[in-house]
């Protein structure tokens, strides 16, 4: 499936520029376009968190390959992949005063929660509704690049990694039922994105570093673990995970962002190529995941882990419970009005 977000490139340009013109950045200040006549070739860093073979360390590597193409050598990006650069938060600030190019991180909650948004428990139940949520059209993205442009940051879009799941070392009761006890304690993380959730499904929960998770499993403290695409179950809890339960609760989403100092200096069309080049991948990283987490689940079959899927309209239940009984207690963070503007927008 082709993506079709470029047909609107560049009204997005034009809209991003009339932004950047009306909103404080930095000192408060906007660069002049970069001048043609003495522009000169430019090489970029671009850090990211994510290891050598993964699919989004292979994205990266397309789109440093497609914008020298498409630049004709005016714009050279240097990957630094796996936290070489630092972790994600340092990458992340770095990148908002100009030391650093671009990113491609998790979503930094810090400076504002709702940059958090598209990692929400049910942002949506399958691909395609992920697909729907993360557009540049979306709500969910037009208020991350409004919020990232006062942090001096270009937003050019969210790369889907895979859902998550839960994987345990023994069966769970009342597995497609919402709120039902499922008569089992598992690791989630701190954050509440993930644990009032998990909660809400009916699983009893602990919160232990992720880097004591398998010995706890291995020693039954908790008996599984949760927020996990098949991706990392399989990489580093496969031989604790008899079975694994694919709600697709949460997703792994990560933003690719470039420092708008270093957005003022590229050429107007390569500001375009650009766009398109990443935001292309953006869009083509749901099939990707959607394959991924499908490849995953059956290497974890062969090493005799059970796979439990759910029907689409199971996932839709839990979504919506989900979304009825989790999201307000969400709003603290964000507020109920971006809560509401976002599922508003998955509906329309």
């Amino acid at each position: 499936m082709k993506h079709n977000w470029s047909k609107r490139i560049a009204a997005g340009l034009l809209a991003g520029t009339l932004l950047l013109g009306l909103t404080a950045c930095g000192n408060g200040d906007s660069a002049a376009p970069a001048d043609p006549e003495n522009f000169k070739p430019l090489v970029l860093r671009f850090g990211n968190q994510h290891p050598e073979n993964s699919i989004a360390n292979e994205a990266d590597r397309r789109i440093c390959e497609k914008i020298a193409e498409a630049t004709e050598g005016r714009v050279t990006v240097e990957l630094y992949s796996n936290n070489a650069l630092g972790d994600y938060a340092s990458v992340y600030e770095e990148c908002m005063i100009g030391t650093i190019d671009m990113c491609h991180i998790s979503a930094v909650e810090t400076y504002d929660p709702r940059m958090a948004g598209s990692m929400l428990p049910y942002l949506g139940s399958s691909y395609e509704e992920l697909r729907r949520a993360y557009s540049p059209e979306n709500y969910l993205f037009q208020t991350v690049s409004e919020t990232a442009l006062k942090q001096g940051l270009h937003t050019f879009g969210f790369f889907c990694e895979g859902f998550s799941g839960t994987a345990t070392n023994k069966p769970i009761q009342n597995p497609n039922v919402s709120n039902a006890d499922k008569g089992c304690i598992v690791r989630v993380p701190s954050l509440d994105n993930f644990a009032l959730a998990e909660k809400r499904l009916g699983f009893r929960t602990a919160t232990i570093a992720y880097s004591d998770t398998y010995t706890a499993i291995q020693t039954n403290t908790v008996e599984g673990t949760c927020a996990m695409p098949p991706n990392l179950v399989y990489q580093n809890f496969r031989d604790v995970s008899k079975y694994y339960y694919h709600y697709m609760m949460t997703q792994e989403a990560t933003q690719i962002f470039m420092s708008q100092k270093t957005w003022e200096k590229l050429l107007p069309e390569d500001q375009a190529a650009i766009t398109e080049i990443i935001q292309g991948e953006c869009f083509d990283s749901i099939d990707i995941a959607a394959a991924d987490d499908a490849k995953y689940m059956e290497l974890l079959r062969r090493e005799g882990t059970e796979i439990i899927e759910f029907t689409d309209e199971e996932r839709a239940a839990f979504a919506q419970d989900c979304r009825d009984n989790v999201w307000p207690q969400l709003a603290k963070n964000t507020s109920q009005e971006f809560l509401d503007n976002i599922l508003a927008s998955l509906e329309a």
